[in-house]
């Protein structure tokens, strides 16, 4: 995810670095059309709030540009919400986990154990810190994970992450706390646990 003055990107496809497209037909998750993926929407949502706080709670169903899997909109320094992109999302959920799956394979992904919840996780992340948000607390957090990207960036002998988390520090941020609440830990993402506790983002 990046940022641009409208919204940040997310999903998890090439070049989602500024969104510029739009975000229409907004509607309440419960329109999600398969029973499963809803579940799993839902219970991602929980996992998160449950491992790092609730910290963004407007997120929504939208018809999104081709290719964007979600969208966290900020403005005025400030998270708005999520867009998950209906269309995705409606395939299902075993077309859903089909297709996060092929991404871990092809290292594009950052591996966890919850396929379904990736993309709303990677989402959420960027709602509780990315580098277009202005509060005191995600300004100062914000030194220390540059510091920690850095470190991650120059760091061989790591593992487990995807070439997603190597576009920029957005992404590295919202790979690292995906990989953090459905993944397997590291000294990253504990580093990621202790600077969410840190500045309450």
């Amino acid at each position: 995810m990046g940022r641009t003055s409208s919204g940040n990107r997310g999903g998890l496809q090439p070049g989602d670095s500024d969104y510029k497209g739009s975000i229409k037909n907004v509607e309440s998750l419960v329109k999600m059309k398969d029973a499963a993926m809803y579940k799993a929407t839902k219970e991602a949502i929980s996992r998160y709030h449950a491992v790092l706080g609730v910290r963004e709670r407007n997120v929504k169903l939208a018809t999104l540009s081709a290719g964007t899997l979600g969208v966290q909109v900020s403005s005025g320094g400030k998270s708005e919400g999520i867009y998950l992109n209906k269309k995705y999302f409606n395939q299902g959920a075993k077309a859903v986990k089909a297709q996060t799956n092929r991404g871990y394979t092809s290292g594009w992904h950052t591996k966890t154990n919850k396929p379904l919840a990736h993309t709303v996780t990677h989402e959420l992340a960027h709602a509780t810190w990315n580098s277009s948000l202005s509060g005191a607390n995600q300004k100062a957090a914000g030194k220390e994970i540059q510091a920690l990207y850095k470190k991650w960036v120059a760091d061989k002998k790591k593992t487990g992450y995807g070439k997603y988390a190597h576009t920029n520090v957005d992404e590295f941020w919202a790979e690292t706390v995906t990989k953090t609440v459905h993944g397997k830990s590291d000294k990253y993402t504990n580093r990621v646990k202790e600077i969410c506790k840190k500045y309450k983002l």
